[in-house]
């Protein structure tokens, strides 16, 4: 695999630069809002993956426990997330 393949890839895992995801109510502390707004960018960036022409704007509504979401469990999120869209 080339080094331009692998920057490709990378990038294709992280959410799209231009989205900008903002919290509107709760996120007890700043860890809890980070995985809010990172959960809403990959979300928002799968749905433009699938329709790049989509424009209408994206509210993501989570209800994460205490202990907030570890990597396991997001990816888990995201698989279920892009099994319905």
């Amino acid at each position: 695999m080339s080094t331009q393949e692998s920057d490709e890839l990378e990038t294709d895992l992280l959410p799209l630069s231009h989205l900008t995801a903002r919290t509107l109510l709760g996120a007890s502390n700043e860890e809890r809002e980070i995985m809010g707004q990172l959960c809403a960018s990959q979300i928002g960036s799968a749905i433009l993956a699938k329709r790049p022409e989509e424009l209408r704007t994206l509210l993501v509504g989570l209800g994460l426990k205490p202990t907030g979401v570890h990597r396991e469990q997001f990816f888990d999120l995201l698989e279920v997330v892009l099994q319905i869209i």
